[in-house]
């Protein structure tokens, strides 16, 4: 089994035919990966496993040897040859520096994949994991540490660790590790939080893989905190008509002022729940009391109260519309046309509920009239179609009372004929 399996692995590797690295693609010199042939047959599987898990990387199906990474020469099969300037375990401090010889040189680069952008070490020094990394601190993370090692894929491969529904457990290795975030001010139950809101609810059980996860909000190579006065604009890269709303309120220059991070004052960051109406008007529930800005004696409390029961009452009629339509559908009447009409009220629901970013309840309003008026135009369809039923009901009970009293006058008929 082992024999098999190391022919198959040297047959693989002696196919490989590699440029050892940006230096070295113009010429496309072509060489033999001895790292893997040597390495596969050796009896540590410490020193098996890189080269075992380099058959599935990027960059060994690019034509990219170790020597790129670790130096040596992947040509020579005599060890100390091989090893001549090799450095088995580059230093954190040096692998972005390290991907960078590849991933900066755009005339590299462009000769692999001209899609992949060049700026990804200069955006890493701009992070916070950048920053602390020039400062010494040799405890953040580094490309490896999201990326991987020997078995690198491309994001979009479902095993990736940036595949976008695994980020969520990529950061978590480290910001969820209490012992490795131990003397930062960053909380560890980030990834736990993100765990019960609608975006991992998204993600992990419908499989959307737009939902945002760490990276869409922090950035990728660049990853910092939004900072309060981002927060807006961040969400609004997926809650764009939202975002446009929010900007027109008054409480995005208020939160400003205030330091509060936009729509994290009302959502939350990571624990995101789902949007509904109890997040409004006054109750416990409402972000509007909740967040400690408003009350029910000044404006803006009362104003979220009437916003409220505006929507509420829109839903109450909604309902009552589309039952009565769908009651007088199971009877048989022909109401498709009002019902698919009857959608224009969950439209303005909708669209209510957006508006109420702007806090402008003269915008909520106008929604909500052209709510009440779709809705209004399907009760009275529904009471229409079942006041047709009831014509029609009467009507055939007449004809049927008159066809009785035919039959029972022409049985008559017969019967005196018959007599004679």
């Amino acid at each position: 089994m082992r024999v098999a399996r190391l022919s198959t692995w040297i047959i693989c590797a002696s196919l490989a035919s590699i440029p050892l690295g940006p230096g070295e693609a113009r010429s496309q010199q072509r060489v033999t990966d001895q790292c893997m042939i040597c390495h596969l047959s050796l009896e540590e599987i410490d020193l098996v496993q890189p080269a075992a898990r380099w058959a599935s990387d990027v960059h060994f199906a690019a034509g990219l040897t170790c020597t790129g990474c670790h130096g040596g020469d992947a040509r020579s099969d005599a060890e100390s040859t091989a090893h001549a300037g090799m450095v088995a375990a580059p230093a954190r401090q040096r692998v972005p520096g390290m991907c960078g010889r590849c991933h900066s040189n755009q005339e590299f680069m462009r000769a692999y994949d001209p899609d992949i952008r060049i700026d990804q070490v200069e955006a890493y020094y701009t992070s916070r994991h950048g920053e602390r990394l020039v400062q010494g601190d040799r405890n953040v993370a580094t490309c490896i540490d999201c990326h991987s090692t020997h078995g690198i894929q491309s994001a979009s491969v479902t095993g990736s660790p940036v595949h976008p529904a695994n980020v969520p457990d990529t950061c978590g290795a480290c910001h969820a590790d209490e012992e490795r975030m131990a003397g930062y001010d960053i909380p560890t139950n980030q990834l736990e939080e993100y765990r019960s809101s609608i975006h991992w609810a998204m993600l992990d059980e419908r499989g959307d893989l737009s939902s945002p996860v760490c990276n869409d909000c922090h950035g990728n190579h660049g990853a910092v905190p939004p900072g309060h006065s981002a927060v807006g604009r961040v969400c609004a890269e997926c809650h764009f008509q939202i975002g446009e709303y929010y900007a027109m309120s008054a409480h995005d220059s208020v939160f400003n002022g205030l330091d509060r991070p936009g729509c994290a004052t009302c959502h939350g960051n990571h624990a995101i729940e789902t949007a509904d109406d109890e997040l409004l008007g006054l109750d416990e529930r409402s972000t509007c009391t909740g967040s400690g800005c408003h009350s029910a004696a000044d404006e803006g409390g009362q104003a979220a109260r009437e916003m409220l029961t505006m929507v509420n009452s829109l839903n109450t009629v909604h309902t009552q519309a589309d039952s009565l339509l769908r009651e007088a559908e199971h009877t048989g009447m022909p109401v498709d046309e009002a019902l698919f009409e009857l959608t224009r009220v969950q439209t303005a629901i909708v669209s209510a509920r957006a508006v109420m970013h702007t806090a402008k309840i003269d915008s909520v309003r106008a929604h909500i009239a052209v709510g009440l008026e779709a809705a209004a135009t399907g009760y009275g369809a529904g009471e229409a179609a079942f006041e047709e039923l009831r014509t029609r009901r009467t009507g055939l009970m007449a004809s049927t009372v008159v066809i009785l009293v035919l039959i029972f006058g022409l049985l008559t008929k017969i019967r005196q004929l018959g007599s004679a």
